[in-house]
């Protein structure tokens, strides 16, 4: 029999590498987890582990096929005469939907591991980016390198830098 707590237990003899999980909450929502886990009991790593355990579940739960027997009996009849049956079997294997969005990426304007900021006609550093666009000229990376006002300075600081 499997009691309520067995259920969360950690199980010792099968002790799986773990992966660490960094994720960006707003402060308010942070907090108001935080405290509801500390009301549980739980660490914040303890029930998002739960909570990503469930989600799984859930997927894996929808995804396995659905059968349902749709019975035809029309032609139905009892007591020796010939019987005829209409059974149809319809199955749904659902997949998980794949997104057809695309992430924009700016790896074609790299350059080692640097991107050219076609305003201030400096080279910043790929991984802050994001950070300088919205800080410094409020726009997004995405923005920045899609607009036609800008392709001429990005095409011209690239063929700079490679001619280096």
């Amino acid at each position: 029999m499997t009691t309520y707590l067995k259920q969360f237990a950690r199980n010792k003899k099968q002790k799986e590498k773990t992966e660490v999980l960094t994720a960006r909450l707003p402060h308010s929502l942070y907090s108001d987890f935080k405290a509801y886990c500390d009301e549980l009991g739980l660490s914040i790593s303890e029930a998002v582990n739960l909570l990503v355990e469930r989600e799984i579940a859930s997927l894996k739960r929808d995804s396995e096929t659905a059968v349902a027997v749709e019975t035809n009996t029309d032609n139905y009849k009892s007591s020796g005469d010939e019987t005829k049956a209409n059974t149809n079997v319809v199955t749904n294997n659902s997949k998980r939907i794949k997104s057809t969005i695309q992430r924009f990426t700016t790896n074609q304007w790299k350059i080692n591991n640097q991107l050219p900021c076609p305003i201030c006609q400096e080279w910043k550093a790929a991984n802050n980016f994001r950070r300088h666009a919205n800080k410094m000229h409020k726009m997004t990376t995405q923005e920045i390198f899609t607009s036609n006002k800008y392709k001429d300075t990005i095409n011209a600081m690239i063929d700079a830098k490679k001619a280096k």
